[in-house]
């Protein structure tokens, strides 16, 4: 499948299935809003808040993801060929070859969430994300240029390491998108948190991930399998209401949650805002015992 096809076909499929998400879950939304969100929210507001996010997320279609979708389709089309790539030292069964590869890149789409909150750099830009006051469907494509392509650098190994296809890609990418917009999505989910956070990442699950209180936020990793952070122990179930609304303390202003705003927001420093998460072992799940370990008040997220 030549490289340029399949770029300019990701380029066509990502938009269409956006906008299919995004007007169903802003329908959702609107009729069974999440707990979180004032059912009275100004429709106004709601238009405000969404033009912002999606305003960044069209000038990384303009700008970032033409030129990112070239390099690594062409870096799958290589891989393809590399005989000594993971998948590629075994003749596995295709279902089975197709199916590990789905798993590989949701467990590194996990590495690469967790090392964005470990690294400072990381985190200049993947705050631009979490900045966010009023995490809805929209939030799913608040994501810094920047943070964007970093990734795609990241990417490139992996890829050629794992032997991922372009096809494993382009399905991996529109399944990460769909999951990503209903898992950001302000709806009432409880019942779906309970017999599906098993195995997806859901509503309930993620809003803990984007909680101002920082041991949360330093929790609840995983894109589209939830079980990745079960395993490693970064898991916070999504019973636990997150202790704080979403966002960042130090990024809470108006001006922060423009578009010029964001574009600025990782060369802007603030107190407490180039601190990433990860950094204080005192708010990090990696060095806490698991919730559902604890009993009492020492299970209590702390308040910052």
């Amino acid at each position: 499948m030549p490289a340029e096809f399949t770029a300019n076909w990701s380029a066509l499929l990502r938009p269409m299935a956006a906008a299919t998400g995004l007007a169903l879950f802003w329908f959702l939304e609107t009729r069974t809003p999440a707990t979180l969100r004032p059912r009275a929210s100004p429709v106004s507001s709601r238009l405000i808040h969404a033009a912002r996010n999606y305003g960044l997320a069209i000038l990384n279609g303009l700008v970032i993801l033409p030129l990112a979708g070239i390099l690594v389709v062409a870096t799958c089309e290589l891989s393809h060929k590399n005989p000594w790539a993971l998948l590629h030292l075994q003749p596995f069964p295709e279902w089975m070859r197709f199916g590990c590869a789905l798993l590989l890149l949701d467990f590194w789409t996990w590495m690469w969430h967790l090392t964005c909150h470990r690294l400072p750099l990381l985190w200049r830009f993947h705050r631009v994300h979490h900045s966010d006051t009023a995490m809805d469907v929209s939030s799913s494509a608040r994501f810094h240029p920047g943070e964007l392509a970093c990734s795609t650098v990241a990417r490139i190994p992996m890829i050629l390491a794992l032997g991922i296809r372009t096809e494993d890609l382009l399905i991996y990418e529109t399944l990460l998108l769909a999951i990503s917009q209903f898992h950001h999505s302000a709806i009432n989910a409880e019942q779906t948190d309970r017999w599906l956070g098993w195995l997806l990442v859901t509503p309930g699950i993620h809003r803990i991930h984007h909680s101002r209180n920082r041991s949360e936020t330093n929790s609840n990793f995983a894109a589209v399998l939830s079980v990745w952070d079960r395993l490693c122990r970064t898991s916070r179930p999504a019973n636990s209401n997150p202790a704080e609304a979403p966002g960042l303390h130090e990024l809470q202003a108006d001006r922060y949650q423009t578009l010029p705003g964001l574009l600025k927001t990782p060369f802007v420093s603030l107190p407490g805002s180039l601190r990433h998460p990860a950094s204080d072992p005192q708010t990090s799940v990696l060095h806490q015992p698991s919730p559902e370990n604890q009993t009492g008040p020492a299970s209590e997220p702390s308040r910052e």
